[in-house]
């Protein structure tokens, strides 16, 4: 008999936490090994849970979400990742896709539809809501989407995740010092990376940066 798969749910609005909860571990079939609102909280307990799949929102307080899905892989390579946001935005789209994800779904999709998702990535298969699908799909249809980001030339897609993540943390008026706390790294670290991020976008003044990452989509 296949044993029951267990997921952790990261989100950080505890209503939905609950409804996800009572949808995975009811009609789903799934044991929920544990529930938190942050990202880090969801490393820790991926490390401590060991599960099959990890829930995870991209918007939450503390630690950028998106940076730590390499870490997951670290501390529980078994761990599938997919990501349920409430948004559809390219640079995020992008940012999660770059970092590993085996999902991008948005939670306007039905209960049915994100169970049935779920279960299609615990089979090895990466899923997409439909709109995420839509801004993935090139017009001919002959790309994956891994492929059609390998090709991009847009300033985000250029990009390594933990620019990004250097990114949005300025977008939302993080000091270097405020991200090095939040990213676990010194601030001479973080210096690094913002300074190879502005390299990389042709941007060395902060404050156009911060307006860089409001256009993209990383910060709303």
């Amino acid at each position: 008999m296949a044993s029951t798969p267990t997921v952790i749910i990261a989100d950080d609005h505890e209503l939905l936490r609950l409804a996800l909860t009572r949808l995975l571990s009811g009609d789903g079939g799934y044991r929920v090994a544990a529930s938190v609102g942050d990202a880090a909280s969801a490393l820790h307990a991926c490390a401590e849970h060991q599960p099959g799949l990890l829930l995870l929102d991209l918007e939450m307080p503390g630690r950028d979400a998106v940076s730590v899905v390499s870490e997951v892989r670290s501390v529980s390579p078994s761990t599938k990742v997919v990501v349920l946001s409430a948004f559809c935005r390219d640079a995020l789209i992008s940012a999660a896709l770059k970092a590993g994800v085996d999902g991008y779904l948005v939670k306007t999709d039905s209960p049915s539809e994100i169970l049935k998702s779920l279960r299609r990535v615990l089979r090895g298969e990466q899923v997409y809501s439909d709109c995420v699908r839509e801004r993935l799909a090139p017009p001919n249809g002959e790309r994956s989407a891994k492929r059609r980001l390998a090709a991009s030339c847009t300033l985000i897609d250029k990009l390594t995740p933990r620019e990004i993540e250097v990114l949005r943390y300025l977008g939302k008026g993080l000091s270097n010092d405020e991200m090095a706390r939040t990213m676990h790294l010194s601030p001479r670290t973080v210096e690094r990376h913002l300074s190879r991020l502005m390299d990389d976008v042709g941007i060395r003044d902060r404050v156009k940066l911060t307006r860089l990452a409001f256009d993209a989509g990383l910060v709303s």
